[in-house]
């Protein structure tokens, strides 16, 4: 809940979030493949809003920096945060958000401040990042598997074991607090679906983190007489509102904004600056804290809590205008004045702690930290000081005083909103549904009485996914088309096999294939070409044996090897589960150096014009790497001897995917041969992740 100071003069405060630990492997959390394998809670779906989302904010100005400019400097931070701070674990459906480099829990561990925070960013590069929702979906069920006894998550947790480690009985912050319902909010307006657990929070918020008179305490088991304003998230609690009508709160609003209005008044009237920690904020005086409160630095000024007081307070004028976020305006605009004023116009001279009549606290030791000028960024936006905008963006692009976690995942959220990026979920309307279709090949000849097969493609181009139904119209009389499955999800792809029987006439056919969702109908053409048999000794046919594994433990004519000892050709499970059928091939993903193969050898008979291998294949990692390949799938062809023939395709760890997808080759240089199709997956453990490659449904058709 409260900032950890990480500057030699202090010792890490009562709250705080956790670390990613780098890239935690799976061995050093003892979990086991199936467990690092787990499926998300949510079934993961098409972004609403992907990054980016360019928003014209009400007040203000925007950096002078081009909006690509300012899109790419998101994505390379995002790159950065995600490497550093985002680990998968403690258990193998769980994420956290790393306190990494600044000792706020043991272990590098998590708390709930920065699992918040993790929950905004993420499903804001929704897009991007093509895992977001997986992570998110971890992010949430780590605070699911932690909660207190009032359904929050517990404040801070240890690095290794996820477990609640600070003195007492667990209890939870409220900027967690806060931050996790947000996230919630933006998540089901991105993906759908997260409906019931967000109202599910707010209710729990209103019920421990709200006083009776509607301002907001400082912990869910805390004292209903003092408050911390970087807790006054007032862009959040508007979005409570236009959310969830059950409770009220424009109650909490108006509260908040009554507080603020008087504390400032009252101490800090010229510079809007509010303490670390209020008191008496059930009276209509509120005060500054004691010095030391809560926390071992002085929480009767501005200290690391209310630094980020002006980037939310900017965040909410921008986006809620001068009117209606008048309080947040006013708050914002004087800080900005200050803190400008102080630093002499560069942000890295602003210091961590103000005291509430705009001078330096000066405190020995502990001047700089740069989430202290980052923060500045909104309110600078929202006065419409171009000048000090500016050289706040800027500095963004660099960390000069070395921080870690608190100050770079306060740049990530900053940077969002600075770069126009940062949505409002109560006010940013989701496209409509739509979809496109395709098929691949567009045309095939067959001789009567053999079939051809072709993938039907759906992608979404607008809105979130929907189903698809699919039909073809066209087909000669004597043949017949199905598909497989008969309809997908948008996005998803299906099997289209024309299927003739020896009475069809010869002649070129079109087939018209349509997809129909409640958004409306898309169609594709196909066309088929039909000849007569003129013998040539090939029958259509599928060539391999067992091609869905579904023979079970007797897996002939496949062979499979593991260099750890196992058959790789097994049962599926909810942790990776079969394309169809309930048995799979499914080669490393063990956390440790191995190689496993699955081969079967195979004759293409002469005479046949066409021969096409084709498979479903799903990759997925926990390799935290954008550019090493440390595991590795090869498609192979050998001959009798064992030579190699062909490499069909190379995947590795980087052709991680969220379902399966089809793969398919062209084998017809090798019509009339005896060869071994072998699948070969390479694990080195060079990273420390692991990767799982699974394959289903094989078929080699000839015609």
């Amino acid at each position: 809940m409260h900032r950890p100071v990480h500057h030699p003069l202090h010792s890490p405060s009562r709250r705080w979030k956790k670390p990613l630990a780098a890239a935690v492997s799976g061995a050093l959390l003892g979990l086991s493949l199936t467990a690092l394998a787990a499926a998300p809670a949510h079934a993961t779906t098409t972004p609403a809003l992907p990054f980016p989302q360019h928003q014209t904010y009400k007040v203000g100005v925007m950096p002078s920096a081009s909006q690509a400019t300012r899109d790419a400097a998101v994505e390379k931070q995002y790159n950065s945060w995600k490497s550093t701070y985002l680990v998968h674990g403690c258990a193998s459906n769980e994420y956290y958000v790393s306190t990494k480099g600044d000792g706020d829990a043991t272990n590098n561990g998590p708390v709930s401040e920065g699992q918040g925070y993790g929950m905004n960013i993420v499903p804001l590069m929704a897009g991007y990042d093509a895992n977001a929702q997986t992570e998110f979906n971890g992010l949430w069920q780590l605070v699911k598997d932690h909660e207190d006894q009032y359904g929050l998550m517990q404040w801070q947790l240890d690095g290794l074991s996820c477990k609640y480690y600070s003195s007492g009985t667990p209890d939870a912050a409220t900027d967690g607090d806060l931050d996790i319902g947000y996230g919630l909010i933006l998540a089901d307006k991105q993906w759908g679906g997260y409906t019931a657990d967000a109202q599910t929070w707010l209710n729990n918020i209103w019920n421990h983190d709200v006083t009776s008179d509607g301002h907001l305490k400082c912990e869910d088991d805390g004292p209903t007489t003092d408050t911390r304003p970087s807790d006054h998230m007032l862009d959040h609690l508007r979005a409570f509102a236009a959310y969830d009508t059950t409770h009220d709160w424009n109650k909490v609003i108006t509260r908040t904004e009554a507080l603020d209005s008087a504390f400032t008044a009252a101490y800090s009237p010229s510079a809007g600056l509010l303490s670390d920690f209020v008191i008496n904020a059930n009276t209509s005086s509120p005060s500054p804290a004691p010095a030391n409160y809560q926390e071992n630095q002085p929480d009767n000024i501005v200290g690391y809590n209310s630094i980020r007081v002006p980037w939310h307070m900017g965040t909410d004028a921008l986006q809620n205008g001068s009117s209606v976020a008048a309080t947040a305006y006013d708050i914002a605009k004087k800080w900005s004045a200050c803190t400008k004023g102080l630093a002499g116009g560069n942000p890295a001279n602003v210091q961590p702690h103000i005291k509430l009549n705009c001078a330096n606290a000066n405190i020995s030791g502990d001047t700089t930290a740069e989430e202290a000028g980052d923060s500045i960024g909104p309110a600078a936006m929202a006065a419409g000081d171009q000048a000090w905008t500016d050289a706040i963006w800027n500095q963004l692009a660099t960390n000069p005083f070395g921080d870690h976690y608190y100050g770079e995942t306060i740049k990530m959220l900053v940077y969002l909103v600075m770069s126009g990026d940062y949505w409002n979920p109560a006010g940013t309307t989701s496209p409509a549904e739509d979809f496109s279709l395709s098929a691949s090949p567009t045309a095939a000849s067959v001789t009567a009485g053999q079939a051809a097969t072709a993938t039907v493609s759906t992608a979404v181009t607008s809105g979130r996914t929907e189903s698809v139904s699919l039909t073809a119209s066209g087909a000669p009389s004597g043949a017949t088309v199905s598909f497989s499955p008969a309809s997908v999800s948008s996005g998803g792809s299906s099997t289209m096999t024309v299927s003739t029987t020896s009475t069809v006439a010869a002649g070129s056919y079109p087939i018209t294939v349509t997809g129909t969702a409640a958004s409306g109908s898309h169609s594709a053409s196909y066309t088929l070409t039909v000849t007569t048999s003129s013998g040539g000794g090939c029958t259509a046919a599928q060539l391999l044996g067992n091609p869905g594994f579904e023979n079970g433990s007797t897996t002939a004519p496949w062979t499979g090897t593991s260099t750890l000892g196992f058959n790789p050709i097994t049962a599926a499970s909810s942790a990776e589960p079969a394309h169809s059928g309930s048995w799979e091939a499914w080669l490393n993903g063990n956390g440790t150096a191995d190689t496993d193969t699955v081969s079967q050898s195979v004759t293409i008979p002469t005479g046949c014009v066409s021969a096409t291998l084709t498979y479903w294949q799903h990759i997925d990692t926990t390799e935290n790497t954008s550019t090493a390949t440390p595991d590795t799938f090869k498609v192979q062809l050998l001959n009798s001897s064992g030579t190699v023939l062909t490499t069909l395709a190379t995947f590795s760890n980087l052709n991680k995917n969220t379902g399966y997808a089809q793969q398919s080759f062209s084998l017809v240089p090798y019509i009339g041969q005896t060869v071994k199709l072998k699948f070969t997956g390479t694990e080195t453990d060079a990273n420390g992740g692991t990767t799982n490659f699974v394959i289903d449904d094989t078929a080699l058709n000839v015609n």
